[in-house]
Protein backbone atom coordinates (compact mmCIF):
# COMPACT_ATOMS: atom_id res chain seq x y z
CA UNK A 1 0.00 0.00 0.00
CA UNK A 2 2.99 2.29 0.79
CA UNK A 3 4.13 1.91 -2.52
CA UNK A 4 0.90 3.17 -4.27
CA UNK A 5 0.92 6.24 -2.24
CA UNK A 6 4.13 6.90 -3.11
CA UNK A 7 3.57 6.51 -7.01
CA UNK A 8 0.23 9.06 -6.43
CA UNK A 9 2.69 11.17 -4.74
CA UNK A 10 4.51 11.40 -7.74
CA UNK A 11 1.71 11.66 -10.35
CA UNK A 12 0.65 14.89 -8.10
CA UNK A 13 3.38 16.38 -8.13
CA UNK A 14 4.37 16.14 -12.20
CA UNK A 15 1.01 16.26 -13.16
CA UNK A 16 -0.11 18.89 -15.59
CA UNK A 17 -3.43 18.81 -14.21
CA UNK A 18 -3.09 22.55 -11.53
CA UNK A 19 -3.57 21.81 -8.41
CA UNK A 20 -2.63 18.81 -7.82
CA UNK A 21 0.83 18.98 -6.51
CA UNK A 22 -0.33 21.63 -3.62
CA UNK A 23 -1.93 18.27 -1.67
CA UNK A 24 1.61 17.66 -1.11
CA UNK A 25 3.89 20.91 -1.42
CA UNK A 26 1.24 22.78 1.16
CA UNK A 27 0.73 19.48 3.24
CA UNK A 28 -0.88 21.08 6.24
CA UNK A 29 -4.43 20.13 7.16
CA UNK A 30 -6.12 24.09 6.12
CA UNK A 31 -4.29 24.04 2.93
CA UNK A 32 -5.69 20.75 1.74
CA UNK A 33 -9.24 21.49 2.60
CA UNK A 34 -8.70 24.79 0.74
CA UNK A 35 -7.30 22.94 -2.57
CA UNK A 36 -9.25 19.90 -2.51
CA UNK A 37 -13.16 22.13 -2.34
CA UNK A 38 -11.31 24.04 -5.16
CA UNK A 39 -10.68 21.28 -7.33
CA UNK A 40 -14.15 19.57 -6.56
CA UNK A 41 -15.97 23.05 -7.52
CA UNK A 42 -13.98 23.34 -10.62
CA UNK A 43 -14.79 19.94 -11.16
CA UNK A 44 -18.32 20.23 -10.99
CA UNK A 45 -18.16 23.10 -12.61
CA UNK A 46 -16.68 21.42 -15.77
CA UNK A 47 -18.97 18.62 -15.84
CA UNK A 48 -22.01 20.98 -15.83
CA UNK A 49 -20.93 22.86 -18.62
CA UNK A 50 -20.20 19.47 -20.66
CA UNK A 51 -23.39 18.37 -19.99
CA UNK A 52 -24.92 22.05 -21.07
CA UNK A 53 -22.72 21.73 -24.32
CA UNK A 54 -23.90 18.22 -25.62
CA UNK A 55 -27.63 18.91 -24.69
CA UNK A 56 -26.88 21.45 -27.18
CA UNK A 57 -24.83 19.53 -29.76
CA UNK A 58 -28.17 16.44 -29.29
CA UNK A 59 -30.65 19.19 -29.42
CA UNK A 60 -29.47 21.96 -31.81
CA UNK A 61 -26.76 20.36 -34.01
CA UNK A 62 -27.79 22.10 -37.40
CA UNK A 63 -29.11 25.40 -38.24
CA UNK A 64 -29.59 26.79 -42.26
CA UNK A 65 -27.33 30.18 -43.06
CA UNK A 66 -27.57 32.11 -46.41
CA UNK A 67 -25.11 31.06 -48.65
CA UNK A 68 -25.72 33.27 -51.39
CA UNK A 69 -28.63 35.76 -51.87
CA UNK A 70 -27.43 35.64 -55.64
CA UNK A 71 -27.20 32.95 -56.91
CA UNK A 72 -28.14 32.95 -60.67
CA UNK A 73 -31.52 31.61 -62.03
CA UNK A 74 -30.41 30.45 -65.28
CA UNK A 75 -31.21 26.38 -65.63
CA UNK A 76 -33.51 26.80 -62.54
CA UNK A 77 -36.59 24.63 -62.52
CA UNK A 78 -39.69 26.26 -63.18
CA UNK A 79 -41.95 25.20 -60.65
CA UNK A 80 -44.78 22.81 -60.83
CA UNK A 81 -47.98 25.20 -61.17
CA UNK A 82 -51.10 23.60 -60.47
CA UNK A 83 -54.73 25.12 -62.11
CA UNK A 84 -57.84 23.31 -60.97
CA UNK A 85 -61.36 24.02 -62.46
CA UNK A 86 -64.07 25.20 -59.98
CA UNK A 87 -66.04 23.39 -62.79
CA UNK A 88 -66.11 19.89 -61.54
CA UNK A 89 -68.89 18.44 -62.78
CA UNK A 90 -70.23 19.56 -66.59
CA UNK A 91 -73.43 19.65 -67.73
CA UNK A 92 -72.00 18.71 -71.42
CA UNK A 93 -69.88 16.47 -69.69
CA UNK A 94 -72.27 14.54 -67.67
CA UNK A 95 -74.63 14.59 -71.07
CA UNK A 96 -71.59 12.36 -72.29
CA UNK A 97 -71.18 10.09 -69.63
CA UNK A 98 -74.91 8.86 -69.45
CA UNK A 99 -74.24 7.65 -73.54
CA UNK A 100 -71.13 5.83 -72.02
CA UNK A 101 -73.89 3.78 -69.78
CA UNK A 102 -75.07 1.05 -71.04
CA UNK A 103 -76.59 -1.31 -67.70
CA UNK A 104 -78.83 -0.31 -65.11
CA UNK A 105 -81.05 2.51 -64.20
CA UNK A 106 -79.84 6.55 -65.49
CA UNK A 107 -82.68 8.12 -63.67
CA UNK A 108 -82.38 10.67 -61.37
CA UNK A 109 -78.67 10.68 -62.36
CA UNK A 110 -78.67 14.39 -61.98
CA UNK A 111 -79.79 14.27 -58.37
CA UNK A 112 -77.09 11.60 -57.89
CA UNK A 113 -73.68 13.55 -59.37
CA UNK A 114 -73.26 16.04 -56.82
CA UNK A 115 -72.68 13.69 -53.74
CA UNK A 116 -69.17 13.45 -56.34
CA UNK A 117 -68.12 16.20 -54.60
CA UNK A 118 -67.79 14.83 -51.16
CA UNK A 119 -64.52 13.94 -52.19
CA UNK A 120 -63.09 17.46 -51.94
CA UNK A 121 -66.11 19.28 -49.85
CA UNK A 122 -68.18 18.58 -46.88
CA UNK A 123 -71.98 17.60 -47.77
CA UNK A 124 -74.71 16.66 -45.53
CA UNK A 125 -74.21 12.69 -45.10
CA UNK A 126 -78.36 11.48 -44.38
CA UNK A 127 -79.83 8.45 -44.97
CA UNK A 128 -81.39 9.34 -48.15
CA UNK A 129 -77.56 10.65 -48.70
CA UNK A 130 -76.30 6.77 -48.66
CA UNK A 131 -79.14 5.60 -50.35
CA UNK A 132 -78.02 8.24 -53.45
CA UNK A 133 -74.71 7.00 -53.17
CA UNK A 134 -74.90 3.21 -53.32
CA UNK A 135 -77.30 3.42 -56.13
CA UNK A 136 -75.18 5.67 -58.24
CA UNK A 137 -72.14 3.17 -57.11
CA UNK A 138 -74.05 0.29 -58.23
CA UNK A 139 -74.70 2.44 -61.85
CA UNK A 140 -70.66 2.63 -61.94
CA UNK A 141 -70.21 -1.35 -61.00
CA UNK A 142 -72.59 -2.12 -63.58
CA UNK A 143 -70.86 -0.54 -66.27
CA UNK A 144 -67.44 -0.99 -64.97
CA UNK A 145 -65.85 2.42 -63.75
CA UNK A 146 -64.16 3.09 -61.29
CA UNK A 147 -64.56 6.05 -59.26
CA UNK A 148 -61.11 7.54 -60.92
CA UNK A 149 -63.08 7.04 -64.49
CA UNK A 150 -65.67 9.18 -62.49
CA UNK A 151 -64.00 11.77 -61.53
CA UNK A 152 -61.45 12.19 -64.77
CA UNK A 153 -64.76 12.25 -66.93
CA UNK A 154 -67.61 14.92 -65.31
CA UNK A 155 -65.38 17.66 -64.80
CA UNK A 156 -64.30 20.27 -66.97
CA UNK A 157 -61.87 18.77 -69.15
CA UNK A 158 -57.78 20.76 -69.45
CA UNK A 159 -58.50 21.53 -73.07
CA UNK A 160 -61.49 23.53 -71.93
CA UNK A 161 -60.66 24.99 -69.35
CA UNK A 162 -57.33 26.36 -70.56
CA UNK A 163 -58.45 28.78 -73.23
CA UNK A 164 -54.96 30.17 -74.26
CA UNK A 165 -50.84 29.78 -72.83
CA UNK A 166 -47.63 31.48 -73.68
CA UNK A 167 -44.32 31.05 -72.31
CA UNK A 168 -41.28 32.97 -72.75
CA UNK A 169 -42.71 35.20 -75.66
CA UNK A 170 -44.44 32.33 -77.73
CA UNK A 171 -48.16 30.81 -77.92
CA UNK A 172 -48.15 27.31 -77.38
CA UNK A 173 -51.46 24.75 -77.39
CA UNK A 174 -52.28 24.82 -73.53
CA UNK A 175 -52.38 21.05 -73.62
CA UNK A 176 -48.80 20.46 -74.99
CA UNK A 177 -47.56 22.70 -71.57
CA UNK A 178 -50.23 21.55 -69.16
CA UNK A 179 -51.37 17.91 -68.04
CA UNK A 180 -54.26 16.70 -66.52
CA UNK A 181 -54.60 15.11 -62.56
CA UNK A 182 -56.18 14.26 -59.66
CA UNK A 183 -55.65 16.20 -56.92
CA UNK A 184 -57.33 17.05 -53.36
CA UNK A 185 -59.11 19.99 -54.98
CA UNK A 186 -60.34 17.79 -57.71
CA UNK A 187 -59.46 17.62 -61.88
CA UNK A 188 -57.09 20.07 -61.83
CA UNK A 189 -54.13 20.96 -65.12
CA UNK A 190 -50.64 21.09 -64.27
CA UNK A 191 -47.59 22.23 -65.47
CA UNK A 192 -43.91 21.42 -65.30
CA UNK A 193 -45.02 18.39 -62.98
CA UNK A 194 -43.91 14.88 -63.63
CA UNK A 195 -47.40 13.43 -62.03
CA UNK A 196 -49.88 12.89 -64.05
CA UNK A 197 -53.85 11.25 -64.92
CA UNK A 198 -52.93 8.51 -66.90
CA UNK A 199 -56.64 7.62 -67.38
CA UNK A 200 -56.17 5.25 -64.82
CA UNK A 201 -54.88 6.31 -62.17
CA UNK A 202 -52.17 9.43 -61.33
CA UNK A 203 -48.15 8.23 -62.06
CA UNK A 204 -45.44 9.45 -63.00
CA UNK A 205 -45.04 10.93 -66.66
CA UNK A 206 -42.91 8.74 -68.78
CA UNK A 207 -42.46 11.08 -71.26
CA UNK A 208 -41.55 14.27 -68.99
CA UNK A 209 -39.12 17.03 -69.69
CA UNK A 210 -38.32 19.37 -67.05
CA UNK A 211 -38.65 22.55 -68.15
CA UNK A 212 -35.96 25.23 -66.90
CA UNK A 213 -35.97 29.35 -66.48
CA UNK A 214 -34.53 31.21 -69.52
CA UNK A 215 -35.21 34.13 -69.18
CA UNK A 216 -37.26 36.60 -66.44
CA UNK A 217 -39.60 39.61 -66.40
CA UNK A 218 -43.08 39.82 -67.09
CA UNK A 219 -42.81 39.66 -70.90
CA UNK A 220 -41.19 36.38 -70.89
CA UNK A 221 -43.72 34.87 -68.31
CA UNK A 222 -46.11 32.10 -67.95
CA UNK A 223 -49.37 33.55 -69.31
CA UNK A 224 -52.91 31.02 -69.00
CA UNK A 225 -55.84 32.07 -69.28
CA UNK A 226 -58.77 30.26 -67.88
CA UNK A 227 -62.39 29.92 -68.77
CA UNK A 228 -64.71 27.58 -65.81
CA UNK A 229 -67.62 28.32 -68.25
CA UNK A 230 -70.43 29.11 -65.85
CA UNK A 231 -73.08 28.52 -68.14
CA UNK A 232 -72.14 24.79 -68.23
CA UNK A 233 -72.08 23.79 -64.45
CA UNK A 234 -74.61 21.87 -62.79
CA UNK A 235 -76.53 24.39 -60.59
CA UNK A 236 -75.02 24.26 -56.66
CA UNK A 237 -71.88 22.24 -58.08
CA UNK A 238 -69.40 25.17 -58.53
CA UNK A 239 -66.72 25.17 -55.73
CA UNK A 240 -64.97 27.95 -54.20
CA UNK A 241 -67.50 30.43 -55.67
CA UNK A 242 -65.61 30.26 -59.09
CA UNK A 243 -62.31 31.01 -57.81
CA UNK A 244 -59.40 29.37 -59.54
CA UNK A 245 -56.84 27.10 -56.96
CA UNK A 246 -52.96 27.70 -57.82
CA UNK A 247 -50.69 25.38 -56.43
CA UNK A 248 -47.20 26.10 -56.08
CA UNK A 249 -44.37 22.66 -55.87
CA UNK A 250 -41.22 21.48 -56.78
CA UNK A 251 -41.67 19.53 -60.48
CA UNK A 252 -40.44 16.36 -58.28
CA UNK A 253 -43.48 16.65 -55.73
CA UNK A 254 -47.23 15.67 -55.82
CA UNK A 255 -49.50 18.90 -55.90
CA UNK A 256 -50.31 20.26 -52.80
CA UNK A 257 -51.54 22.99 -50.49
CA UNK A 258 -48.31 23.86 -49.10
CA UNK A 259 -48.01 27.12 -51.47
CA UNK A 260 -51.72 27.77 -52.33
CA UNK A 261 -53.65 30.49 -53.78
CA UNK A 262 -57.60 31.19 -54.86
CA UNK A 263 -57.73 34.15 -58.24
CA UNK A 264 -61.29 35.52 -58.59
CA UNK A 265 -62.78 35.32 -62.03
CA UNK A 266 -62.83 38.25 -64.70
CA UNK A 267 -59.16 40.15 -64.05
CA UNK A 268 -55.39 39.47 -64.84
CA UNK A 269 -53.33 38.08 -61.82
CA UNK A 270 -49.64 39.27 -61.71
CA UNK A 271 -47.61 35.94 -59.95
CA UNK A 272 -43.93 37.45 -59.14
CA UNK A 273 -42.13 34.01 -58.30
CA UNK A 274 -39.26 33.84 -56.09
CA UNK A 275 -37.10 30.75 -55.29
CA UNK A 276 -35.36 29.56 -52.31
CA UNK A 277 -32.83 26.13 -52.58
CA UNK A 278 -31.69 24.34 -49.40
CA UNK A 279 -29.14 21.92 -49.31
CA UNK A 280 -26.98 20.37 -46.77
CA UNK A 281 -23.14 20.44 -46.21
CA UNK A 282 -21.03 16.78 -45.70
CA UNK A 283 -21.11 17.17 -42.23
CA UNK A 284 -24.49 17.32 -41.75
CA UNK A 285 -25.09 14.47 -44.33
CA UNK A 286 -22.60 12.36 -41.46
CA UNK A 287 -25.67 13.24 -39.20
CA UNK A 288 -28.02 10.71 -37.55
CA UNK A 289 -31.52 11.59 -39.11
CA UNK A 290 -32.36 11.82 -35.50
CA UNK A 291 -29.76 14.62 -35.11
CA UNK A 292 -30.30 16.71 -38.50
CA UNK A 293 -34.20 16.06 -37.66
CA UNK A 294 -34.82 15.80 -41.89
CA UNK A 295 -34.90 13.10 -44.70
CA UNK A 296 -32.93 13.13 -48.38
CA UNK A 297 -35.23 12.34 -51.11
CA UNK A 298 -33.40 8.75 -51.24
CA UNK A 299 -33.19 8.05 -47.69
CA UNK A 300 -36.63 7.15 -46.67
CA UNK A 301 -39.28 5.10 -49.22
CA UNK A 302 -43.04 6.53 -49.22
CA UNK A 303 -45.93 4.21 -50.48
CA UNK A 304 -47.21 5.23 -53.74
CA UNK A 305 -44.33 7.83 -53.94
CA UNK A 306 -41.16 6.97 -55.18
CA UNK A 307 -38.82 9.10 -53.18
CA UNK A 308 -39.07 11.18 -49.71
CA UNK A 309 -41.26 14.78 -50.13
CA UNK A 310 -42.97 15.93 -46.51
CA UNK A 311 -45.76 17.47 -49.36
CA UNK A 312 -45.94 13.59 -50.24
CA UNK A 313 -45.78 12.27 -46.70
CA UNK A 314 -48.72 14.72 -45.72
CA UNK A 315 -50.66 13.66 -48.39
CA UNK A 316 -49.97 10.01 -47.37
CA UNK A 317 -50.54 10.27 -43.50
CA UNK A 318 -54.88 11.11 -44.88
CA UNK A 319 -54.64 8.45 -47.13
CA UNK A 320 -53.40 6.61 -44.17
CA UNK A 321 -56.24 7.75 -42.03
CA UNK A 322 -58.59 6.64 -44.79
CA UNK A 323 -57.22 3.80 -45.02
CA UNK A 324 -56.95 2.77 -41.55
CA UNK A 325 -60.82 4.31 -41.09
CA UNK A 326 -62.71 3.62 -44.56
CA UNK A 327 -60.44 0.29 -45.64
CA UNK A 328 -59.65 2.13 -49.05
CA UNK A 329 -57.12 4.77 -50.26
CA UNK A 330 -58.28 8.63 -52.08
CA UNK A 331 -58.95 8.64 -55.41
CA UNK A 332 -55.83 10.64 -56.12
CA UNK A 333 -53.38 8.89 -54.41
CA UNK A 334 -50.97 7.87 -57.22
CA UNK A 335 -49.97 4.47 -58.00
CA UNK A 336 -52.63 2.89 -56.55
CA UNK A 337 -54.43 -0.89 -58.15
CA UNK A 338 -58.12 0.26 -59.02
CA UNK A 339 -59.56 -2.46 -56.29
CA UNK A 340 -57.96 -0.27 -53.54
CA UNK A 341 -59.82 3.07 -54.67
CA UNK A 342 -62.49 4.41 -52.36
CA UNK A 343 -65.73 4.02 -53.82
CA UNK A 344 -68.77 6.70 -53.75
CA UNK A 345 -70.51 5.10 -50.47
CA UNK A 346 -66.83 5.64 -49.12
CA UNK A 347 -67.82 9.24 -48.66
CA UNK A 348 -69.37 9.73 -45.41
CA UNK A 349 -66.59 7.74 -43.52
CA UNK A 350 -64.07 10.07 -45.40
CA UNK A 351 -66.01 12.94 -44.62
CA UNK A 352 -65.87 11.58 -40.93
CA UNK A 353 -61.99 11.57 -41.31
CA UNK A 354 -61.69 14.90 -42.16
CA UNK A 355 -63.68 16.35 -39.31
CA UNK A 356 -61.47 14.44 -37.07
CA UNK A 357 -58.25 14.59 -38.78
CA UNK A 358 -56.88 16.38 -35.59
CA UNK A 359 -56.80 12.74 -34.25
CA UNK A 360 -54.77 11.32 -36.91
CA UNK A 361 -52.26 13.36 -37.28
CA UNK A 362 -50.17 12.38 -34.38
CA UNK A 363 -46.48 11.99 -34.14
CA UNK A 364 -46.91 7.85 -34.11
CA UNK A 365 -49.51 7.76 -37.39
CA UNK A 366 -47.30 10.69 -39.49
CA UNK A 367 -43.71 11.11 -38.62
CA UNK A 368 -43.23 13.60 -41.50
CA UNK A 369 -39.65 15.74 -41.01
CA UNK A 370 -39.16 17.65 -43.58
CA UNK A 371 -36.43 18.38 -46.58
CA UNK A 372 -33.30 17.87 -46.11
CA UNK A 373 -32.10 19.52 -49.62
CA UNK A 374 -35.75 21.25 -51.22
CA UNK A 375 -36.54 23.77 -53.67
CA UNK A 376 -39.65 25.74 -52.48
CA UNK A 377 -41.51 28.64 -54.81
CA UNK A 378 -43.23 31.55 -53.86
CA UNK A 379 -45.84 33.60 -55.43
CA UNK A 380 -46.31 37.35 -54.50
CA UNK A 381 -49.83 38.89 -56.39
CA UNK A 382 -51.04 41.43 -57.74
CA UNK A 383 -55.00 41.84 -59.59
CA UNK A 384 -56.14 43.76 -62.15
CA UNK A 385 -59.17 43.36 -64.53
CA UNK A 386 -59.99 43.60 -67.97
CA UNK A 387 -61.08 46.97 -68.49
CA UNK A 388 -57.74 48.43 -69.60
CA UNK A 389 -56.99 45.31 -72.73
CA UNK A 390 -58.34 47.40 -75.80
CA UNK A 391 -55.43 50.34 -74.88
CA UNK A 392 -52.96 47.95 -74.74
CA UNK A 393 -49.98 47.84 -77.30
CA UNK A 394 -49.86 44.24 -77.41
CA UNK A 395 -53.13 42.45 -76.88
CA UNK A 396 -52.43 38.55 -75.63
CA UNK A 397 -56.16 37.81 -75.75
CA UNK A 398 -57.51 38.99 -79.15
CA UNK A 399 -60.16 36.91 -79.95
CA UNK A 400 -60.76 35.42 -76.88
CA UNK A 401 -64.54 36.40 -74.94
CA UNK A 402 -63.54 37.76 -71.73
CA UNK A 403 -66.68 37.39 -69.02
CA UNK A 404 -66.78 36.62 -66.02
CA UNK A 405 -65.37 33.06 -65.59
CA UNK A 406 -62.26 34.65 -67.55
CA UNK A 407 -59.29 34.55 -65.74
CA UNK A 408 -55.58 35.65 -66.95
CA UNK A 409 -52.71 34.38 -64.63
CA UNK A 410 -49.30 35.68 -65.20
CA UNK A 411 -46.64 33.75 -63.61
CA UNK A 412 -42.77 35.06 -64.18
CA UNK A 413 -39.56 35.89 -61.72
CA UNK A 414 -38.74 39.34 -61.00
CA UNK A 415 -35.23 38.84 -60.60
CA UNK A 416 -32.25 36.87 -62.20
CA UNK A 417 -30.91 35.33 -58.82
CA UNK A 418 -33.13 33.12 -56.23
CA UNK A 419 -31.70 32.57 -52.55
CA UNK A 420 -29.37 29.47 -51.97
CA UNK A 421 -29.30 28.38 -48.22
CA UNK A 422 -26.88 25.97 -46.68
CA UNK A 423 -28.04 23.28 -43.56
CA UNK A 424 -24.08 23.25 -41.90
CA UNK A 425 -23.88 21.75 -38.52
CA UNK A 426 -23.76 24.05 -35.44
CA UNK A 427 -21.59 22.06 -33.78
CA UNK A 428 -19.52 19.33 -35.20
CA UNK A 429 -18.24 16.67 -33.43
CA UNK A 430 -14.17 18.73 -33.40
CA UNK A 431 -16.41 21.77 -32.29
CA UNK A 432 -17.53 19.61 -29.04
CA UNK A 433 -14.13 18.29 -28.52
CA UNK A 434 -12.44 21.78 -29.13
CA UNK A 435 -15.15 23.08 -26.41
CA UNK A 436 -14.90 20.45 -23.58
CA UNK A 437 -10.70 20.86 -24.00
CA UNK A 438 -10.96 24.43 -23.44
CA UNK A 439 -13.43 24.15 -20.68
CA UNK A 440 -10.94 21.78 -18.73
CA UNK A 441 -8.34 23.52 -19.96
CA UNK A 442 -9.86 26.72 -18.51
CA UNK A 443 -10.66 25.27 -15.24
CA UNK A 444 -7.89 22.71 -14.40
CA UNK A 445 -5.58 23.14 -16.61
CA UNK A 446 -6.53 19.23 -18.28
CA UNK A 447 -5.07 18.45 -21.67
CA UNK A 448 -4.41 15.51 -23.89
CA UNK A 449 -0.97 15.32 -21.89
CA UNK A 450 -2.28 15.27 -18.71
CA UNK A 451 -5.51 11.93 -20.00
CA UNK A 452 -1.87 10.39 -21.41
CA UNK A 453 -0.30 10.70 -18.08
CA UNK A 454 -2.82 9.31 -16.30
CA UNK A 455 -3.16 6.36 -18.65
CA UNK A 456 0.48 6.06 -17.49
CA UNK A 457 0.39 6.04 -13.86
CA UNK A 458 -2.43 4.06 -14.07
CA UNK A 459 -0.05 1.06 -16.51
CA UNK A 460 2.99 1.92 -13.76
CA UNK A 461 0.34 0.86 -11.06
CA UNK A 462 -0.60 -2.07 -12.17
CA UNK A 463 2.50 -2.90 -13.40
CA UNK A 464 3.77 -2.47 -9.50
CA UNK A 465 0.70 -4.41 -8.15
CA UNK A 466 1.35 -7.00 -10.79
CA UNK A 467 4.77 -7.27 -9.52
CA UNK A 468 4.10 -7.43 -6.38
CA UNK A 469 1.79 -10.22 -6.82
CA UNK A 470 4.35 -12.63 -8.94
CA UNK A 471 6.70 -12.10 -5.61
CA UNK A 472 4.65 -13.04 -3.23
CA UNK A 473 3.92 -15.95 -5.88
CA UNK A 474 7.80 -17.05 -6.37
CA UNK A 475 8.43 -16.33 -2.80
CA UNK A 476 5.39 -18.96 -1.54
CA UNK A 477 6.83 -21.60 -3.95
CA UNK A 478 10.68 -20.90 -2.85
CA UNK A 479 9.80 -21.35 0.67
CA UNK A 480 7.40 -24.84 -0.02
CA UNK A 481 10.65 -26.65 -1.84
CA UNK A 482 12.70 -25.22 1.03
Amino acid sequence: MDKFWRLLRTYCLNSTIVGLKYFYIYPDRLSRCFWAVNMISVLAMSFSITYFLYNRFEEMPTRIAIENQFEPIKSLPYPAITLCTPNQITKSSLEYFKTTLIEGNKTGLETYIPLVLGFYEYIDITDQTRDKLKRFQDLLEKNRYTVPDLLSRVPQMCNRFLKRCYLERKMYNCTDLFKPILTARGYCCTFNNNYMFNHRMNSRDPNFVNRTVKATGLTNALVVVTDYEMEDSINGTLLNAGAVPVMYTDWTEFPSDDELTYIDGYGESFHIISATYTYCSDEVKSLPVRSRNCYFHDEHVLDHFTSYHNSDCDHLCYANAVIEACNCTPPYIPNTGRSHFCTLVDIPCIIDVKWNMSNWLTTENCKCLRDCESRRYHGEMSLGNFNAIPYTLKNLYDGLDLNNSTSAFHFFFSNPTYLKQKQETVMSIISLASNLGGVFGLSMGFSCISFLEILFYVYLGLKMYIRNKLAKVFLAISNHYN
